[in-house]
């Protein structure tokens, strides 16, 4: 299924939540915030805490991501396939998407520092441990179906 510009923008911006099952059916759901469309029908996801979800996703790939841009009254459901890759190009990106989302942290820092200065200090402690980190892996989901969430406002 395409993925159009306007969920590309929405997945892009904004953390996702993604739901993952085990073999036996026991539910996951972890908020991702490097999520990225890479193309009109992948999505892919930056894994550096993952555990009950990679393993989930060893057991069983299907899986759903919920994401919503609310200002812009905008919600979708998203369902499709997922790989795990522990390297290669699709790794190699998903470290781009790590410095570049670092960038946009920092920016966000600057405009805590003047709207909610007793938040800038716990948000530059979290960024600076996030910059630390590297991926464990990336998970590259291939979307199936996309469907609006945000009933009466174009849903499905």
């Amino acid at each position: 299924m395409k993925i159009t510009e306007e969920v590309k923008e929405v997945i892009n911006n904004n953390i996702v939540h993604l739901a993952t099952s085990s073999r036996d059916g026991n539910p996951n759901v972890v908020p991702v915030g490097l999520c990225r469309a890479i193309s009109d029908h992948e999505l892919l996801i930056v894994d550096v805490f993952f555990k009950k979800t990679r393993k989930n996703m060893e057991e069983n790939p299907r899986v759903a991501i919920a994401v919503e841009a609310l200002e812009e009254l905008k919600a979708y459901q998203i369902k499709g396939k997922a790989k795990i890759f522990a390297q290669g190009e699709l790794y190699d990106k998903a470290v781009e998407i790590m410095g570049e989302q670092n960038e946009v942290r920092e920016k966000r820092i600057s405009v805590l520092r003047e709207k909610r200065p007793e938040m800038a200090e716990r948000f530059e402690k979290l960024v600076a441990s996030h910059h630390k980190l590297r991926p464990k892996a990336v998970v590259l989901v291939d979307v199936e179906e996309i469907y609006s969430t945000m009933r009466g406002v174009g849903g499905k």
